[in-house]
């Protein structure tokens, strides 16, 4: 390396030191601790979703989730949500906690389903739109 090169680097080195060193100097000379505000707390948001009704046909089968599918199983189907998920779900009142148990197969004009089981205790007898929000 050529010592102008040299000569440059440490040029550089000495003016990024010397920035480093103002920058601490100035911080300790306010004497207060700056503290970073944290961050927001975002209240749940309840969206509204049309669903349907899943598992009819499938009482004893297991979801992709690992969930045995029973007459009394509380749940929904969702395409992209995972496995676990906790959600509110209201209709007409009634507001369930539960969990997404199904990934995918959702029926055509659905964003999610229902189980039986959760579609009875929310009084849901056919395709319909419902509100929902992530259990917080």
């Amino acid at each position: 390396m050529s010592p102008a090169a040299l000569q440059r680097q440490a040029a550089l080195a000495g003016a990024a030191l010397l920035a480093v060193l103002l920058v601490v100097i100035l911080d300790r000379s306010t004497g207060e601790i700056q503290a970073t505000a944290p961050p927001p707390v975002a209240r749940a948001q309840w969206e509204t979703a049309t669903v349907g009704i899943f598992g009819g046909s499938r009482l004893g089968d297991t979801t992709a989730c690992g969930t045995p599918l029973t007459d009394q199983t509380l749940g929904v189907a969702h395409p992209v949500l995972p496995c676990g998920v906790d959600l509110v779900v209201a209709y007409r009142g009634r507001e369930v906690r539960t969990e997404v148990i199904e990934r995918g197969n959702v029926g055509p004009e659905s964003q999610f389903d229902l189980t039986p089981a959760l579609a009875g205790e929310l009084g849901v007898e056919e395709p319909t739109t419902i509100r929902w929000r992530f259990a917080g």
